[in-house]
């Protein structure tokens, strides 16, 4: 059985994640980042069908800190 290949997390995504990790909640990073917090929302949502994590502590395990940082 052939592995499921998933697309790479676009930087954006990346940089919500970040910023959410470090910021404890979904407002506060949307507002660090100066975007709405249904974008950011939307940002994570994607990043997490890319990983197939189910929330934000998982994915940047699996992500790894080299890619989170």
């Amino acid at each position: 059985m052939a592995a499921v290949v998933r697309p790479r997390p676009t930087r954006r995504q990346l940089a919500v994640l970040r910023a959410y990790i470090a910021a404890g909640s979904i407002t506060a990073a949307a507002h660090e980042l100066e975007i709405a917090e249904s974008t950011a929302r939307q940002h994570l949502s994607g990043l997490y069908r890319r990983t197939g994590c189910a929330n934000a502590a998982q994915a940047a395990y699996r992500l790894g800190r080299a890619d989170i940082r």
